[in-house]
């Protein structure tokens, strides 16, 4: 699949690129390109995720659990997602059995939502041609290009 490139006409030689601020219609590109990118790798997946059953909240649930276990709360702000909705989406998870709640050790109170081997399993199953897709990617930009790029998102993540 090939993709249209908007900034290929706009865009100066990235490694002359310096800049430190931009224009609004930079920052609309990007925005653009960001919500694009997320399509295109939610695409890359579809055939693996319906052969599995999974939705794609319950996909993204699982791609976040299997990169990092966390509270319901947590994970909640993690993937902006009502407090209803992720209780449905664990609900269904944990009793596909792809999901398991661990105590806390910080706090007994509180649970930690991991995935069970089986959920690692289907996760990284539902996953495999996102992972393809990002590491075609990835080798076309290059080196420099990946850790920029990894700057930015966890700038945005804080």
């Amino acid at each position: 699949m090939t993709a249209i490139h908007p900034f290929k006409q706009t865009s100066p030689d990235p490694l002359a690129y310096s800049r430190l601020f931009l224009r609004d219609e930079e920052l609309q590109l990007a925005l653009a390109a960001l919500f694009e990118a997320v399509s295109a790798i939610k695409l890359a997946g579809e055939k693996s995720r319906a052969n599995c059953g999974l939705s794609w909240a319950e996909t993204k649930t699982l791609l976040s659990l299997g990169a990092k276990p966390d509270s319901v709360m947590n994970l909640g702000i993690r993937l902006a997602v009502t407090k209803q909705a992720l209780t449905k989406t664990l609900r269904k998870l944990e009793q596909d059995g792809l999901l398991q709640r661990i105590e806390d050790k910080v706090d007994k109170r509180r649970k930690i939502m991991s995935l069970t081997a089986k959920g690692r399993e289907i996760e990284h199953e539902v996953t495999k041609q996102m992972r393809i897709f990002l590491t075609r990617a990835y080798k076309q930009a290059g080196a420099e290009a990946v850790i920029g790029f990894d700057q930015v998102l966890w700038s945005i993540l804080g």
